[in-house]
């Protein structure tokens, strides 16, 4: 892990600003002020720490997709965290709703919410974007495929087990163990690079 000190953003102007560049401290940054946050909300919202990190990654790429798209233009006076942390709990959100549905289980009536200053800044990462798709391009093809379709492309896991010719609970599994796979590769990757 890094021992460099992180940027400092004056404004969610310039954080933006960075993100659009594709600048790596950027998303550093913003891992390192978002994540902490949002692995407390999940935890306190039916969820592991290996769902909140899923989970956060997930909307995490959403959000970059949707900058680099153009999909998301900043507005004056937003917060870069807390518009990441939407995306985040949006995923988590619907991953519950999914579940809810196979199970029939009991969603929580409320969900707690929780200031991103509160909570204390302890998690600082490697550069997200860059080290996770040189680990992707790592992973076999089919689940290089099965990563993207999941995280990126949004598919559930029954879509997935179509496109595969497999049961859900295989491609389940699967998306378990490429995950593991991935998150090998990323260290690895972040090793190389002395970060």
């Amino acid at each position: 892990m890094s021992t460099r000190p992180l940027p400092i953003y004056p404004t969610d102007q310039d954080l933006y600003d960075a993100l659009s560049r594709r600048e790596e401290r950027a998303y550093q940054f913003l891992y390192a002020e978002s994540f902490p946050s949002f692995r407390y909300w999940v935890s306190t919202n039916s969820g592991s720490e290996m769902d909140a990190e899923d989970a956060f990654q997930k909307g995490l790429l959403n959000f970059m997709l949707n900058i680099e798209t153009g999909k998301y233009q900043f507005q004056a006076g937003a917060r870069v965290t807390t518009i990441v942390f939407d995306y985040c709990k949006l995923v988590w959100m619907t991953e519950l709703r999914s579940a809810r549905l196979r199970t029939r289980g009991l969603m929580p009536d409320t969900i707690d919410t929780v200031d991103t200053a509160d909570v204390v800044r302890d998690l600082v990462r490697m550069d997200i974007v860059n080290a996770v798709r040189q680990s992707l391009n790592q992973l076999k093809d089919e689940c290089r495929k099965l990563i993207e379709w999941f995280y990126i492309d949004d598919l559930s896991l029954r879509e997935i087990a179509e496109r595969l010719g497999m049961k859900e609970s295989s491609v389940k599994s699967k998306r378990y163990d490429c995950a593991e796979k991935l998150k090998a590769f990323y260290q690895q990757t972040a090793t190389k690079q002395g970060l």
